[in-house]
């Protein structure tokens, strides 16, 4: 019998480029929605994109991945940090 153990991951990800005042966040809220993660996105003063998100790797990286295709023309560049989810968020939404 094999165990498999399936582990949270978080991302913390800053997104660079033009992803400010083109819909980044609510398409990133919408696209949230067809996968099984929870994490906030919001707007920095520096005109990036700073999304935290968690869930299980598959999802995760599906999840971003349709953001990259739906964005890839706005995003220039993007910073990943991973670690453990720390399970402190209970949806996915829009931080203003």
């Amino acid at each position: 019998m094999k165990l498999v153990v399936l582990m949270m991951i978080r991302r913390d990800v800053i997104y660079t480029g033009r992803v400010q005042g083109v819909g980044f966040r609510w398409t990133t809220n919408h696209i949230a929605k067809d996968f099984d993660v929870v994490g906030t996105v919001e707007n920095r003063n520096d005109g990036t994109v700073y999304m935290v998100v968690e869930g299980l790797e598959r999802e995760v990286d599906a999840f971003m991945k349709e953001i990259g295709n739906r964005m890839a023309l706005n995003v220039k560049g993007t910073e990943i940090r991973q670690g453990f989810a720390l399970g402190n968020l209970d949806d996915f939404h829009v931080n203003y």
